[in-house]
């Protein structure tokens, strides 16, 4: 059974096989959006640019709005360079810039070069700060109006200027300077006796950002205070710009999949799956897979360092799966925990002693629990062996649990906030990475506590 989109895929074929009225007749019944999705599954960027050739500019422009800036960069090596200059000046800036920053360096500037001066301009302006950031988002058509003015006057103002602006959801009040002094959304204008002067119904003390926001921070802000726009101002308080919360929600989707992928330890890409090639997905792996293979040999130093005991008592090594892996999956919990309280601001590096603490007792809780499963299980499992052998196994087994658990949580609680204050994306410290780690030094904990135990 056919998906909306793959049967919009199948009429989108057909009608630019036919007259232009067919795709102009199937065009205006969709939204610009499924057009971009039925777009994204056509075989190649070829395909995709003769489909945009066909379209009128200003339908063409909005379908490139909601395609990935990675796709659109394919597809424009497919479009002449006048023509994918109209359709990017059609769009927002800060849409624009997207694009140009994904294209070569030559490529980019010979497009700005036909683009318009004024749109060009803007777009330079957005390219000269910090990828990922607020300055680079930001859209510059917002709506500015005075305190002194009156309700009234800003109402005739926006019936004015209104179609030109993407967003009038806030009136940004500024000051001769361009200053922001305060901000009131459009419900308190409508609502507002028309002869009230704004000022009188304004907020005086917005939520700003900088430029060289970064963009995650951005998104936290929109989404903590339930905003629909957040004003971008430089160090003297001059209105820049708005970032927009549709941006914002790209944003969001953006660092969710880019932490994913590294929590699994695989390099980020901007290209879509069926879009890599095999050896595309070997290069974003191996290098971990190389990372991890190295550093699992130290499992097996430990292991050849205890080969007397393990030769002196082979049941040891029955149960050494167990307590690594019981080990690498409460680390690798802590991890994802903390990396997802850190991005949502719920945990700061200054709170590192009380989180450390905090984890350090749950490991000991969670350890004691499992390690009195496992020294059941162990005694169980060793029904052949004498019965103070099978006691001092067991005994083994439940303390090892115990330890190497506290310390998988310990550890996994550190790295993610020692990560964040020398400016590494906690993701980095994936559950792969604890895993492995902890897996060498659980087998420490393992034949410390059986020398001591068993040995001694």
């Amino acid at each position: 059974m056919e998906t909306r989109t793959e049967t919009l895929l199948t009429e989108l074929r057909n009608a630019l096989q036919q007259p232009d009225s067919a795709l102009r007749s199937l065009l205006e019944e969709y939204a610009p959006q499924d057009i971009a999705e039925a777009l994204s599954l056509m075989d190649s960027p070829a395909e995709q640019a003769r489909a945009l050739m066909q379209m009128d500019e200003s339908v063409a422009s909005e379908v490139i709005e909601y395609l990935d800036p990675a796709l659109v960069d394919e597809i424009f090596e497919h479009i002449p360079l006048e023509k994918a200059a109209r359709l990017l000046q059609l769009i927002p800036a800060d849409d624009a810039a997207q694009i140009l920053d994904e294209l070569d360096e030559a490529k980019a500037e010979a497009l700005l070069q036909q683009m318009a001066p004024p749109e060009a301009r803007e777009v330079r302006e957005l390219l000269e700060y910090p990828e990922n950031t607020a300055g680079r988002l930001m859209v510059r058509q917002y709506v500015r109006v005075r305190p002194d003015w009156t309700v009234e006057m800003c109402l005739d103002y926006l019936r004015q200027v209104g179609s030109e602006i993407e967003t009038i959801y806030y009136l940004y009040v500024v000051d001769n300077r361009q200053r922001l002094v305060g901000v009131c959304s459009l419900r308190d204008v409508v609502i507002s006796d028309p002869s009230k002067r704004i000022e009188q119904i304004m907020e005086p003390d917005p939520i700003v950002v900088k430029p060289e926001t970064d963009q995650e921070e951005v998104a936290n802000l929109l989404s903590k205070y339930d905003l629909l726009a957040l004003p971008v101002v430089d160090e003297l308080g001059r209105m820049l710009g708005i970032v927009t919360v549709d941006d914002v929600v790209d944003i969001l989707v953006s660092e969710s999949t880019e932490d994913v992928l590294k929590l699994g330890a695989v390099e980020v890409t901007e290209e879509p799956y069926l879009r890599q090639s095999p050896w595309d997905l070997v290069r974003k792996r191996v290098r971990w897979l190389i990372l991890l293979f190295l550093a699992e040999r130290l499992t097996g130093t430990v292991l050849r360092h205890y080969d007397e005991e393990l030769q002196q008592m082979s049941a040891l090594a029955w149960f050494i799966p167990l307590l690594i892996g019981t080990g690498g999956n409460a680390g690798a919990q802590t991890t994802t925990t903390i990396t997802r309280a850190i991005a949502l601001g719920e945990v700061r590096y200054q709170h590192v002693l009380k989180v450390m603490g905090r984890e350090l007792l749950t490991g000991l809780m969670l350890g004691a629990l499992i390690g009195i499963v496992g020294v059941l299980n162990a005694f169980i499992w060793t029904p052949q062996k004498e019965f103070n052998l099978r006691l001092e196994l067991a005994l083994t087994v439940g303390i090892s649990q115990m330890l190497i658990i506290a310390m998988a949580t310990f550890v996994g609680a550190a790295l993610p906030l020692l990560a964040k204050r020398l400016n590494i994306d906690p993701a980095v410290m994936s559950a792969p990475f604890i895993t492995t780690l902890i897996d060498a030094a659980g087998l420490l904990v393992y034949f410390l506590v059986a020398r001591w135990i068993i040995f001694g």
